[in-house]
């Protein structure tokens, strides 16, 4: 065993890496559900969330008493800004409501005190302004300062992910906070009534409310949230789910490696032991005593391997687990199992006994006096098609054709080899595509299809006169952002813009057509999600209205985000609907103060912040990223030096023949580098369509409700996943060398003794 363990070692590797990767990110995928459904669960997760213009008394009453209701909690909620280490800060800032659902809980685990004078800030915007209990905050509302202490720091469980805006789809904690306050401090501070413009509610039937809800408050209906569409909470649960896909998808793929490795260890040593096996034939050891002999390896090196991943599995977890804290705010942040892991390294096991049991059958049916003479059980070389051709054949060098015969007469062997090359290439492709998928989204999207440099966000209240008057002195393009309800099959509202010119958005089509009149268009993730086809009749209810639209889907975006419903502003008019500009986009990157000052601009966002913001995302999850790619490289090295090691030990006899019939040493080792890069070439050939294949189906696993991912890898990866196979596949001729120079080549060719 110790004679060969650098096969076993790597038997050893492939069944360690194969429970470590599925334990490590069972860990933090469970540990992250886990307290995810304990927070919302102790917190009395809200199943909706209601945004509105703002709510009576008893329009409120009559939501409560809506036959799929149970509970509802009533807030106000209003944006100020502040600031903090120089720069402005966007705060939203709510009551606290009744508490009975989506419950806010300070940091300590303590409820929040809803009468308090003071604020209650969430914790990692407090942090990274410097702030803490007891500080004192300035905020501003309609241009008025507010005064106001930190109570303390709190996290709501309906803003795990929270981003402060649509305009950004990761967190900006130093830039986008929330806060809570008294209903009294919302009346004698800010001077507000009680709006009422966020319900939250406990409900049976999400569609069955929304409808019910409409009909009530009408045109004061803004948008109707539930858990899978609400980003604060749905992020949180993608993330869960992306990273169990990874753990299982490559834990299959690991452990389908470690067939290989192990199948090609046993046959090495049962190649080096074939005497020793028929001297114990002829001694009485029937081939099920030695099959089961040659299994234990697979016993002892897998269970080895197991033991040691499971026991390693921790690290790992609390590593990927680190990695998801800059984005989530939970309480708690624990690792946690199931039993799975112990099936798998169990499974794993019993693969790796299974494998060596198969490897260790060469000899079944044979009698001791065969199975002595029988000698190595590499397969002799037979006529192949290309010998039926004689005027080719006969110019072949004769290495080379002893070659050719030699991988057709042993198709495994051969077979083996390209599926090592085929499948450390997908792999290393996809560790190098999947981030470059993600980064050319970004891409795509912030310089492609949006192509404005500043975007201005309008107040509601705004006159059309004022958004004129400022369009026009930035040379602006207008923009109307509301959400919609969709029928059939919408499941929950969707961003619906509405385009003026559309110089700054463009977006384009799967036919690559523009953005025109006459219908309606729909990102291409909604349109799979809600089976909408181009040319199908949808229904829209937008926000702000009673009316329910009828259009004509003309065409499916292929965009990665937002994943939303999209039409010119002549169509939206041409329906009855007035256009209310909420934003303006501009190519120019200096807005003047002037404008930044009026109360008719909320916000100014610049697409470079959009991106890098973006980015931030994609660098969130490069760990896992780097960990695809470090598993790979290592499982492409193993596999092919495995393989490479099983070749040359089946084939010392053949390298010995050729050497008395006159061929030097360095002949030989030229026909190994021949007949390695034909290998290599042939398995690189199918290995990139295979691993682009591949990739395309594994970043599907990443798509969520607001975003979508399209296969993309760039030259470079490909070159360097390229680079990194063939080297590894090539490292086996180095081997060869050194081994050549060892071999005796008179024992090679002894026969019977």
């Amino acid at each position: 065993m110790f004679k060969n363990w650098t096969q076993f070692f790597s038997v050893f590797l492939m069944a360690f890496l194969s429970v470590l990767f599925y334990t490590g990110l069972e860990g933090t995928w469970n540990g992250m559900k886990q307290n995810i459904n304990h927070y919302t669960t102790r917190t009395h997760l809200a199943t909706t969330t209601l945004q509105s213009t703002g709510l009576s008394e008893n329009e409120v009453k009559q939501i409560k008493n809506l036959p799929d209701v149970s509970k509802i909690s009533a807030q106000t909620e209003i944006n100020t800004t502040t600031h903090l280490k120089g720069s402005k800060r966007y705060l939203a800032v709510s009551t606290p409501g009744t508490q009975q659902l989506s419950k806010t809980l300070q940091t300590n685990g303590q409820r929040i005190n809803t009468k308090v004078s003071g604020i209650y800030l969430n914790e990692k915007f407090a942090q990274t302004n410097g702030l803490h209990k007891n500080s004192t905050v300035t905020v501003k509302f309609n241009n008025q300062p507010v005064k106001l202490k930190v109570a303390g720091l709190v996290n709501s469980p309906d803003k795990m992910y929270y981003t402060g805006s649509n305009d950004f789809i990761s967190p900006q904690n130093q830039n986008y906070g929330y806060g809570f306050i008294s209903d009294k401090t919302l009346m004698n501070k800010f001077k507000l009534p009680l709006l009422n413009n966020v319900i939250e509610i406990k409900d049976s039937n999400n569609q069955q409310v929304e409808k019910q809800i409409r009909k009530l408050i009408g045109k004061k209906y803004i948008a109707l949230q539930t858990q899978k569409s609400n980003v604060g909470i749905a992020t949180a649960v993608d993330r869960v789910g992306q990273i169990r896909n990874i753990s299982i998808l490559f834990s299959i793929i690991f452990i389908l490696l470690a067939v290989l490795a192990m199948y090609t260890t046993i046959r090495k040593i049962i190649d080096q032991q074939q005497r020793d096996m028929a001297t114990l034939q002829s001694l009485g050891y029937s081939n099920v005593i030695l099959s089961l002999y040659y299994s234990m390896y697979g016993l002892l090196v897998g269970g080895i391997g197991a033991l040691v991943g499971l026991a390693v599995a921790p690290l790992l977890s609390n590593f990927v687990m680190a990695s998801q804290k800059p984005m989530f705010s939970l309480p708690s942040w624990k690792i946690a199992y199931t039993v799975v892991p112990l099936y798998v390294a169990l499974g794993v096991i019993i693969i790796c006994v299974l494998s060596a049991l198969f490897a260790a059958q060469v000899n079944h049916g044979l009698t001791p006096a065969q199975a002595f003479r029988k000698g190595s059980t590499a397969k002799h070389g037979k006529r192949v098609l290309l010998e039926r051709f004689p005027a080719i054949w006969n110019k072949i060098p004769f290495g080379n054709r002893w070659s050719i015969r030699d991988n057709l007469g042993n198709k495994v062997q051969m077979l083996m080899g390209l599926i090592g090359v085929i499948g450390g290439l997908a792999l290393v492709m996809t560790g190098f595509g999947t981030k470059n998928s993600m980064d050319n989204q970004v891409d795509q999207t912030y310089g492609h299809e949006y192509v404005y440099a500043k975007k201005m966000n309008l107040s509601n209240n705004t006159s059309q006169s004022e958004i004129n008057r400022i369009t026009k002195q930035v040379h602006g393009e207008k923009i109307e952002s509301v959400y919609s309800s969709l029928q059939p099959k919408g499941e929950f509202d969707r961003p619906l813009t509405i385009l003026d010119s559309g110089s700054k958005i463009k977006l384009k089509t799967e036919n690559q057509q523009k953005i025109k009149n006459g219908g309606v268009y729909v990102a291409e993730g909604i349109a799979k999600t809600a089976h909408i086809k181009k040319n199908q009749t949808i229904r829209l209810q937008p926000s702000f209205s009673d009316k329910t639209i009828k259009l004509k889907v003309k065409g499916i975006i292929k965009s990665s985000a937002p994943q939303g419903i999209y039409m010119t502003k002549k169509t939206w008019q041409d329906q009855g609907m007035t256009f209310k500009p909420t934003a303006i986009l501009t190519s120019r990157h200096q807005i003047p103060q002037k404008i930044k000052n009026n109360l008719a601009v909320t916000q100014v966002v610049s697409l470079k912040e959009q991106k890098s913001n973006a980015k931030e995302m994609v660098n969130n999850l490069s760990s896992i990223f780097l960990m695809i790619q470090v598993f790979g490289i290592l499982l492409t090295i193993v596999i092919l030096y495995n393989l490479g090691s099983l070749s040359f030990t089946e084939r010392s006899r053949s390298y010995a023949t050729l050497e008395i019939l006159g061929f030097s040493r360095n002949q030989i080792r030229n026909l190994t580098i021949i007949e390695n890069l034909t290998i290599t070439s042939l398995g690189w050939l199918i290995g990139v369509p295979f691993g682009y294949w591949f990739l395309s189906r594994y970043v599907t696993t990443f798509n969520t409700s607001q975003i979508i991912y399209y296969p993309f890898i760039s030259t470079i990866s490909i070159a360097l996943a390229s680079i990194i196979v063939v080297a590894a596949a090539l490292s086996t001729v180095g081997m060869m060398g050194s081994r050549l120079k060892k071999l005796d080549m008179i024992a090679s060719t002894k026969g019977v003794e």
